[in-house]
């Protein structure tokens, strides 16, 4: 895959050195061409200034891209960019007429040798940059400063050494003649250029991101090898194309990094923009998979699935099929426009069509979705119509669960504006929460019409949740016990809202174990006659188990407990589990924060009774709340999660040891009393 990605990118990182021959070409033909042209005082000035403000800006780019990637493949540039800037500098300083007081042979020749000395490292350091490979810095700035300060150093003794020598090279006359010693340098320079375009053509390189405008700089310096051949004398058009394509390998190396920092720019808003689309992706599935999860009945399940993708993808239809043997029946429909549908129809699979393509028989054979324009379903539309129901642009997502098609959802807009890919991500992920949902939905609506069915399907969910939730559990417990490492002050808020989570769903379980149990006939253990319990002991020990869920929410348990002790009949567990759903339905429907009362009682009937100050409970649901799976339904105060099954659980265990659970008193806004009566123990 890199492989194939770094073949794609080498044509686009050559489109630097192809635009530096068509700009640098004509300059070359022009100087060598022309024969006269005006002189030009200002034009050394110029462009010494010019090469200076790039490098400065190259330097300053290079040096952000390093510390902000951590990585030093810029840093040769950096170099090359302080090290040409200071020699820039020094041209300008010892050119004849720019400063007065830095005049005279001496200065004349050592203005030419430094030029020439330029012209000859440039190709050479481009081509080492150019053959560096990049990697990672644990302290970039200390490299960065590094850098700048072997650049600087470099030009100066650049510049020192051509003052120093540069009267003894005799490279041109007082009256600005060039002699023959800019040809060797000229055809050194190109060689080195060449061989710089060579080495990279053959895969000899280092980080391709930086390759674009390090390639079109060693072309410019190539052209500017070549014109050093036909330099004769200053203020020629040789001369002054010399300059300019001397300069230009400066620009080429600004608009690469200038370049290279655009593209970072856009891939951190690109990869911003794909987390912040994909944390709403997530935020809109669990808000759906929360509803969902307070539904048994599957039709408000797929209202509000429908609904949440119409919102979430900003569509204007949204169907639902189910599978049947016949093709599929039309579940459900919403629709922005409030067009009806055909719910409750039979069609083959064949029947929905967009062109030749039989889009929902392929995808569900696929398993794949399909993003199409619009389609016309056989039987429903006439020939003549364009699209089902006014839709031009629509996604048909299979829902699958286990390797089977449950359904399949046709999501459709009214607008030319396609399904992206990121929208066809985001359905598949609420279509997954949906066929899970809607198919344990329908599980639970079937096997609520059979006892037996209900009983064997609860009791193997629970096994079947419960080995994965007890490793969950304790990998849990041990980060967040700090076994497995520290835990910072950021993680630790997280970790202990996970482990309570945890301990939630683990008792849910323990919920449905034991109703399925309890509903074939079985007590969670072996009921002893002779057993006997502390009912202060069994309500403290709850009042432990239920402390960690009280801190989280504020809630404050008052238990009130005789001095002697008070036995009755039964199982300390299973009097445990009746106190410990008691209190957790108290909490749990109170106003926040939820004031909960425990109070013991001896006597010729021994009880244990639960006040709260919540929600209370409508007189047409008293009796209701003992059935399993009833929850009483508040708009007003919202649909808190849970199973429907502690009082159920907690009436039939009370039952089996030849005690009562009872509704003393309730009403709404005011809170309930519980109160559970046992039988006391045989003289």
């Amino acid at each position: 895959m890199q492989a194939r990605t770094a073949a794609r990118s080498r044509p686009a990182v050559w489109l630097g050195s192809a635009a530096a021959l068509v700009i640098g070409l004509p300059i070359l033909l022009w100087g060598v061409l022309t024969k006269t042209t005006p002189e030009l005082q200002w034009f050394v000035a110029l462009c010494d200034g010019v090469a200076f403000v790039c490098m400065v800006v190259v330097a300053l780019l290079g040096s952000l891209d390093a510390e902000l990637r951590q990585n030093w493949r810029s840093l040769p540039i950096v170099f090359v960019a302080c090290s040409t800037a200071v020699m820039w500098a020094g041209h300008f300083a010892v050119f004849p007429g720019d400063v007065p007081a830095l005049s005279g042979q001496r200065f004349n020749q050592a203005t030419s040798t430094l030029f020439l000395t330029i012209n000859l490292l440039m190709p050479l350091m481009l081509s080492v940059a150019l053959l560096q490979r990049g990697g990672a810095l644990a302290r970039p700035r200390a490299f960065i400063v590094g850098a700048v300060t072997a650049g600087v150093l470099l030009g100066l003794l650049v510049i020192a050494v051509s003052v120093a020598v540069g009267p003894n090279l005799q490279t041109v006359s007082p009256a600005g003649e060039f002699l023959e010693f800019d040809a060797p340098v000229g055809v050194a320079g190109l060689i080195l250029g060449l061989l710089g375009l060579l080495a990279y053509s053959v895969g000899l390189h280092g980080d391709e991101r930086i390759a674009g405008g390090v390639l079109g700089a060693l072309t410019f310096t190539a052209l500017n090898s070549i014109s050093l051949l036909y330099l004769h004398a200053r203020y020629t058009p040789s001369w002054y194309a010399d300059h300019v394509l001397a300069l230009l390998p400066f620009a080429a190396l600004l608009a690469g990094q200038l370049w290279l920092y655009s593209a970072s720019v856009l891939a951190e808003r690109s990869a911003a923009s794909a987390v912040a689309m994909a944390s709403e992706r997530r935020r809109i599935g669990l808000d759906i998979a929360k509803a969902m999860a307070r539904e048994t009945d599957p039709m408000p399940v797929v209202d509000r699935l429908l609904n949440g993708v119409i919102d979430a993808l900003t569509a204007d239809r949204v169907t639902m099929l189910r599978l049947v043997p016949e093709g599929f029946v039309v579940e459900h429909s919403v629709d922005r426009q409030g067009r009806s549908a055909n719910v409750g129809v039979v069609l083959s699979l064949d029947s929905v069509v967009a062109g030749k393509r039989k889009v929902v028989s392929e995808a569900v054979e696929r398993q794949r979705p399909i993003v199409l324009g619009s389609y016309r379903v056989i039987g429903l539309d006439s020939d003549a119509e364009e699209g089902h129901a006014g839709i031009l642009r629509s996604v048909v997502m299979p829902l699958v669960r286990g390797g089977t098609v449950d359904g399949v959802l046709i999501v459709g807009r009214r607008t030319h504006r396609p399904f992206t890919e990121a929208d066809v991500d985001q359905l598949a992920e609420l279509g997954a929460i949906a066929a899970l949902v809607i198919r344990n939905s329908r599980l639970l609506a079937d096997a609520e019409s059979s006892s037996r069915a209900k009983s064997n399907f609860i009791n193997l969910a629970a096994h079947e949740f419960g080995t994965p939730i007890a490793v969950i559990r304790g990998y849990v417990d041990m980060i967040a016990d700090e076994t497995l490492g520290r835990l910072t002050s950021e993680q630790r808020g997280p970790m202990d809202a996970i482990r309570a989570t945890a301990a939630d769903l683990a008792e849910r379980v323990d919920q449905l174990l034991i109703a399925s149990r309890l509903e074939a006939g079985v007590s969670p253990q072996a009921v002893d006659s002779d057993a006997t319990a502390d009912l202060g002991v069994v309500v403290r020990e709850a009042v432990v188990r239920a402390k960690d869920r009280a801190a989280l929410i504020g809630a404050a348990i008052e238990i009130s407990i005789p001095a002697v002790p008070v036995v009755a009949e039964g199982s300390a567990r299973d009097i445990g589990i009746i106190v410990d759903n008691l209190l957790n339905n108290a909490m749990t429907y109170s106003r926040g924060p939820a004031q909960v009362s425990v109070k013991v009682a001896g006597g010729e009937s021994p009880e244990i009774r639960v006040s709260d100050q919540g929600i209370g409970i409508p007189e047409a649901a008293k009796e209701r709340i003992f059935d399993q799976f009833y929850r009483v339904d508040d708009v007003d105060f919202g649909y808190p999660a849970g199973t429907g099954l502690g009082l159920y659980i907690g009436r039939r265990l009370a039952e089996r040891h030849g005690g009562q659970l009872l509704l003393e008193r309730s009403s709404p806004d005011a809170g309930s009393v519980f109160t559970l009566r046992l039988r006391r123990p045989n003289a």
